[in-house]
């Protein structure tokens, strides 16, 4: 919302505000009034106001679904899960709506009550693709994956502007037929979609795919910044091109999405990545470990802490808040963001920033190269879910993944390795701020530097 919304909605909230002084208590323009005061705040992001509005409401009249709907809308924005569920249930048995419906079922996805989730979604009476789309979340969470990976090709119905990521979510190319998995197919072209992490996870299946048909060519397309990271060298079949040339689509029989290939190879199981199908800059790496070496006699910690994404999974700390890990002795920290102006406003807001290594020119010729180089040439990545969790994990780093309460499907709600044996999961097991994982990494960390050094 802009300067110059805000300054109409707080001129709205102030006049009805002035009439709701001249009207009576307990009547209907009482309950109006309330109700456009009460989205009016809605829209100024003021939800524990408006809140209190709604319930204003409720002491005139309390049957009316929309409104348990809207208090409902405003604890979801505000995370607040348990009350949006029994304000949901109220306005469902006043009044059953698929809408309702679909907002109880994104609340118990988000609470990990995967079984409900299933059940409000499945209580839809029209679904639409999108609704559909979001039915495999709790399928996928429960690891019934031939159920949730056929669901989760319903995001093919439309392409619209990501809400994390605020791109089109992949590229569309029309004229290429989508392949089924068993047509005959000479020349396969899988394309690029969502975020980087997301391709540098599902590119394992790009492999799995090419072995399963060896004679079937592989063509992987992709963004410009991400196509130097893959190793295909081993497979003869794979190649990889991007959108910085103009693309022969003639040459393709068929297409894929890279998000779909689970559910082409019928996946009922994950186990951890085997294969470091990152390229290896072994030049590149001695340079990093020249520059490192001064540190040899502490512990070498990366450090990720926010994430570009919007998201209500919870993806970010504050630097700050990584004061007692990165002013311990025997602790060196190294910050693995871009000094963007974001970043740098950060740690000209601390009073440890000497602490912590930064490096102005950290992939200034590629995106990860020397971020790849550095990952190999430190002891241990502690990251909140962003795509260098997907990078260590492929290459086989030692990293501690911080995960919040709302989290993506794909980490589960345990603490077992599915995707990579050398990512350990640090949980939030209740809704608090990512922050408080931080004592038990600083334990984590102290445990692993006195390992290295009791010798």
């Amino acid at each position: 919302i802009n300067d110059s919304n805000t300054k109409i909605y707080v001129d709205a909230i102030r006049h009805l505000k002035k009439l709701l002084t001249y009207t009576q208590a307990r009547t209907p323009e009482f309950c109006i009034l309330h109700n456009e005061i009460g989205m009016y705040y809605v829209n100024c992001n003021d939800h524990k106001t408006a809140i209190y509005h709604f319930k204003q409401i409720l002491t005139v009249k309390n049957d009316i679904s929309d409104v348990f709907n809207n208090i409902a809308v405003c604890h979801i924005t505000l995370k607040e899960y348990n009350p949006a569920r029994v304000c949901l249930n109220i306005s469902l048995r006043l009044h059953p709506c698929d809408s309702v419906y679909s907002r109880l079922g994104e609340v118990n996805l988000h609470t990990k009550q995967y079984d409900a989730s299933i059940k409000a979604y499945e209580s839809l009476r029209n679904p639409s693709a999108r609704d559909l789309y979001n039915l495999c979340f709790p399928y996928l969470s429960k690891k019934q994956f031939l159920k949730g990976y056929k669901l989760y090709e319903s995001r093919l119905a439309s392409n619209d502007i990501s809400t994390q990521t605020n791109q089109i979510a992949r590229a569309e190319i029309p004229s290429i037929q989508y392949w089924n998995g068993t047509d005959i197919c000479h020349h396969l072209m899988i394309i690029y979609e969502q975020g980087i992490g997301d391709n540098i996870q599902y590119f394992r299946f790009i492999i799995e795919l090419s072995e399963k048909f060896p004679k079937l060519k592989i063509t992987y397309f992709c963004k410009s910044n991400i196509s130097h990271l893959f190793n295909v060298e081993p497979y003869e079949n794979i190649i990889v091109c991007d959108d910085s040339r103009p693309l022969d689509i003639s040459i393709y029989d068929k297409k894929l999405y890279i998000m779909s290939l689970p559910y082409i190879l019928k996946l009922e199981q994950i186990t951890p990545n085997t294969i470091n199908y990152m390229v290896e800059d072994v030049d590149n790496n001695n340079v990093w470990q020249n520059k490192l070496t001064p540190f040899d006699n502490k512990l070498k910690v990366g450090i990720v802490y926010s994430g570009l994404l919007i998201s209500y999974i919870d993806k970010c700390v504050q630097l700050n808040d990584f004061k007692d890990i990165c002013t311990d002795d025997r602790i060196q920290s190294f910050c693995l963001h871009r000094l963007d102006n974001t970043i740098s406003t950060d740690f000209s807001h601390i009073d440890f920033a000497d602490k912590i290594i930064r490096y102005d020119t950290l992939d200034n010729t590629k995106p990860f190269v020397d971020t790849m180089s550095l990952l190999r040439n430190i002891d241990i990545l502690v990251t909140i879910d962003t795509s260098i969790a997907h990078l260590g994990g492929v290459m086989g780093i030692k990293t501690l993944l911080l995960i919040g309460y709302t989290s993506e499907w794909r980490w589960f709600d345990t603490d077992e390795k599915v995707w990579y044996d050398s990512v350990e999961i640090i949980r939030m097991t209740e809704q608090k701020p990512l922050a408080e994982l931080l004592p038990r990494v600083k334990n984590i960390l102290i445990t692993e530097y006195d390992n290295k050094y009791s010798n």
